[in-house]
């Protein structure tokens, strides 16, 4: 299989982990190395994002992905997708379609995401 569809596949776990809070896959596939900054622009870390799944103050109820590319860059993979999102952020319900761009680095045998941003789109 082909680097692009490994991290294809990789990408669809880590989205229905995503909806279904799984804090052992997400683990699996977030590098400890994570940067990624939110809808509100501020870092998350690995143990952040893992802490709110873990905690439920992080909850997705719909993750509908939409114009997903990746693209292989040396020994990177960057993907690309929008997505319709619900669900609540602590006591905050939102809704909406957000951007999403992830970096995908392989380590030790495995693709993990090592970047990433996700906006808003109005």
């Amino acid at each position: 299989m082909d680097v692009v569809a490994q991290v294809e596949q990789h990408e669809h776990r880590l989205l229905a982990a995503m909806l279904d809070a799984d804090v052992t896959t997400l683990a699996e596939l977030i590098d400890d190395r994570l940067v990624f900054t939110g809808p509100d622009g501020n870092p998350v870390s690995k143990e952040q994002d893992l802490t709110g799944y873990r905690s439920g103050k992080f909850k997705l109820t719909r993750l509908d992905p939409k114009d997903q590319t990746f693209q292989q860059l040396g020994e990177l993979v960057v993907s690309t997708s929008k997505a319709e999102l619900a669900g609540k952020f602590g006591d905050m319900a939102f809704a909406g379609t957000y951007a999403y761009t992830r970096v995908w680095a392989e380590q030790e045998g495995s693709w993990r995401v090592v970047a990433g941003h996700a906006s808003a789109i109005a």
